[in-house]
């Protein structure tokens, strides 16, 4: 394509629909204000989400800041938030309900390393969390460099800050899809990984593959789209359905990954066929390559097969 192909008019080329576009360039348009607050919200809100987690205030203040504008732009239905504790919806009505993780990696302000947005976006008429219903996905990641990668369905697009001060993303590069796998990120106390988790890294080491994790979803998926490989909150023993949510976190990561050529899985079945009990369902998450997630399940299913017959 030519260069300089804006976000919105990347959208519009690929006739994408209107108020789906109109909202995903909304939504990409805060990047000055979210990226100007930075410095000033570092420490706690004082305050808990649903989960009894303590709540950072750049947590909050994005939170806010998202929902209102997605509330009062007249395309949102609904808005379902990790830092929310119940589906809010908008008095305009709309065509769109959005689920987000609005600071994932929050503790990683304090250190200065990677974090983002986590968005996805479903028709008003289909329930938000269930993944294969998503229309749209994208993420936002506060880096060096302030990038968007998405997809409406049609592959997936990386798009970069034009430049300081401007409030637009531009085309970095169209129809990316995962590389040969070289790394892996894994969190977790691996004293308390599954045993059949455990045995799948051995075998993820035994093919040449490199540790990086850095805390954040956000940039340990970005690190294995750009380089191939795999990313894991597994199950533990003393958390056996896993850390990450479902609906905010899991589902529009495994959309943009099936997307991109690579493959979800709760170590039975893809995370966007999973039908969440609630929209604070945990799972287990494993995302990558597709070679890689169809072995993970090779190694889950002979464990259970194992259990089974003894």
């Amino acid at each position: 394509m030519e260069k300089n192909v804006t976000l919105k008019d990347y959208l519009s080329t690929k006739k994408v629909d209107k108020d789906l576009t109109e909202l995903i360039t909304l939504l990409s348009s805060l990047v000055i204000p979210i990226r100007e607050e930075f410095p000033h919200r570092l420490g706690d809100a004082g305050t808990k989400n649903i989960y009894g987690e303590d709540q950072k205030a750049l947590d909050v203040w994005v939170n806010d800041l998202l929902t209102q504008k997605m509330l009062d732009s007249g395309l949102v239905k609904s808005v379902i938030s990790e830092e929310l504790p119940d589906q809010v919806f908008s008095e305009k009505g709309g065509k769109f309900n959005v689920v987000m993780d609005p600071l994932d990696g929050s503790s990683n302000v304090k250190s200065n390393n990677l974090f983002g947005t986590i968005i996805g976006i479903y028709k008003a008429k289909d329930k938000p969390g269930l993944g294969i219903k998503q229309i749209a996905a994208f993420y936002k990641l506060y880096g060096p460099n302030t990038t968007l990668v998405m997809s409406v369905g049609d592959g997936v697009q990386e798009f970069i800050r034009a430049r300081k001060n401007v409030n637009e993303f531009i085309l970095l590069k169209e129809g990316v899809t995962f590389p040969e796998p070289k790394i892996y990120g894994v969190g977790g106390n691996p004293d308390k990984w599954v045993p059949e988790f455990d045995l799948f890294v051995k075998l993820l080491r035994s093919k040449g593959l490199k540790l990086r994790y850095g805390g954040s979803f956000v940039g340990d998926f970005n690190q294995i789209l750009h380089h191939g490989g795999f990313f894991g909150y597994p199950a533990t023993l003393d958390k056996p359905k896993g850390k990450l949510r479902l609906v905010f976190e899991g589902n529009p990561m495994a959309y943009i990954a099936e997307q991109a050529g690579g493959s979800s899985s709760v170590g039975s079945k893809n995370l966007l066929d999973i039908d969440p009990i609630n929209i604070d369902s945990r799972v287990p998450v494993y995302i990558g390559n597709k070679e890689l997630i169809v072995s993970l399940e090779d190694i889950f299913k002979a464990a259970r097969d194992a259990r089974e017959y003894y």
